[in-house]
């Protein structure tokens, strides 16, 4: 999500009714971070490009595609409002446009306007007009007006509006997404197939989990979500650290472009040098303020770019000990005892959650060993790459790994609670599971209820 990495304290998601729309909506989401400038606005568009992207960056989104992939998901089109400091900009990204005028390239209005003033910031009013036009002419608001209300919505003097419409449709022409069966919810519309993970059918459910330490609030058509910490609903929790050496993908694509950036700053420093040591030899002795300012200014930049080389000289170093340094993990793994079905790994990177669900050492072998357990693990940028829409990692060999330790590590985690020592069914029994069903939930009687609760850290 945009919005955490734009230190937003809020996020609001909701639908707007517009029959005259495919699909019959539009989906909004509002947040109070830090907005964009017309710059900033303008980076979203450029495929790959992020200010973001550091290996030791600890923020969600590394690549500057995630708007726009997530968007053209689940719509044709999206218009973006953004304020920051004294502007507004417009940013409208419509493959309708695209298609209807037969256009190959893609083209991205972005207009904006003194937010005190509402006046055009433009040094090119006949391109402003143009851009202005077609926003009128295939988004949802056709006049200034209608686009000046969009940025009314967004309180105080930064944040942002995203607007998805025309949306996706399934085979039947009802939109995939459902806004209207849950007033609190957006849901897949599409019937699940039996066994469906809630968070995979919920956006509710998904958006409680999807940061491993939430901090930003997010509402839902006004409802605010109960995001949760995963460690802290668990029975028994427990973490183990775990040091490998075998994460070195990541390490290595940066210790290579470390030294390509060295290589190539240390020839500008030498060219400069080069330079200035002409430069003095030619002039001799040609004391003039011209000459003693035409060599101190070229000394002066070799001085410069000298310094920077030895800044990436010691960038380059301290990325080649990172290599060789073993890679530290902290696995958190805890029972389920509210619902023991919904069990497996949850892996984020950068505190955002990519996979859950993921089985792993006993939980593999089908029985009852280690049912019920979650395993929950942070995996930094510079460990684990994932891969541009957030659903995976890129890197498929070092996933298998780390899901390997963390199966050595479950069957530790199972051997440390004693829970098969002292009868798995018995276990299951004393907080309410009292049917065969795995699946089944456990009794509501309030003495297993009270049981229940009281063994949850709080």
């Amino acid at each position: 999500m945009m919005a955490t990495d734009a230190n937003a304290t809020r996020i609001d998601i909701f639908a707007e009714n517009r029959q005259d729309l495919r699909g019959g909506f539009m989906l909004c989401f509002l947040d109070d971070g830090a907005g964009m400038d017309q710059n900033d606005a303008a980076s979203v568009i450029q495929f790959g490009k992020s200010a973001k992207r550091s290996p030791e960056s600890t923020q969600i989104g590394q690549y500057g595609n995630g708007l726009k992939s997530g968007s053209m998901r689940i719509g044709k089109d999206f218009i973006l409002f953004t304020k920051k400091e004294n502007s507004m900009t417009c940013l409208f990204l419509s493959r309708t446009f695209h298609e209807e005028e037969g256009i190959d390239e893609v083209i991205v209005p972005l207009p904006t306007w003194n937010a005190r003033t509402r006046e055009p910031l433009t040094d090119n009013m006949e391109k402003f007009s143009i851009e202005t036009e077609l926003i009128y002419k295939y988004s949802p608001f056709k006049s200034e007006r209608e686009v000046m209300q969009q940025f009314d919505k967004i309180f105080g003097e930064k944040g942002t509006l995203v607007i998805v419409f025309n949306l996706k449709l399934m085979d039947n022409g009802e939109p995939e997404l459902d806004v209207t069966s849950d007033p609190r919810d957006i849901q897949m519309a599409e019937t699940p197939p039996e066994g469906t993970k809630p968070e995979r059918r919920s956006f509710r459910a998904y958006a409680a989990v999807l940061y491993i330490d939430p901090r930003m609030r997010i509402f839902i058509h006004g409802h605010k979500v109960q995001t949760k910490r995963l460690s802290c609903c668990l029975y028994k929790p427990r973490m183990y650290k775990y040091t490998s050496k075998r994460f070195k993908t990541r390490a290595e694509q940066e210790v290579k472009k470390a030294e390509h950036m060295a290589r190539i700053v240390e020839e500008k420093a030498r060219e400069a040098e080069s330079k200035a040591r002409a430069l003095e030899l030619r002039l001799g002795g040609d004391l003039s303020r011209e000459s003693r300012v035409m060599l101190r200014q070229a000394q002066d930049v070799a001085i410069t770019i000298r310094r920077e080389a030895d800044v990436k000289k010691r960038i380059r170093e301290a990325k080649q000990r990172a290599l060789k340094e073993p890679k530290e993990l902290n696995f958190i793994f805890g029972v389920n005892i509210e619902q023991r079905h919904l069990d497996g790994m949850f892996v984020y990177n950068c505190s955002r959650l990519i996979k859950m669900y993921e089985k792993v050492g006993p939980q593999l072998e089908g029985g009852m060993a280690c049912g019920g357990v979650v395993g929950v693990v942070d995996v930094p940028y510079l460990v684990l790459e994932p891969t541009h829409n957030k659903q995976d990692f890129a890197d498929a060999k070092e996933y298998r790994h780390l899901l390997k330790a963390m199966g050595e590590h479950l069957a530790q985690y199972w051997k440390d609670i004693e829970i098969a020592q002292k009868g798995i069914s018995k276990f299951w029994d004393d907080f309410g599971y009292l049917s065969a069903n795995w699946n089944q939930p456990p009794s509501n009687e309030l003495r297993y209820k009270r049981r229940r609760a009281m063994e949850i850290p709080t």
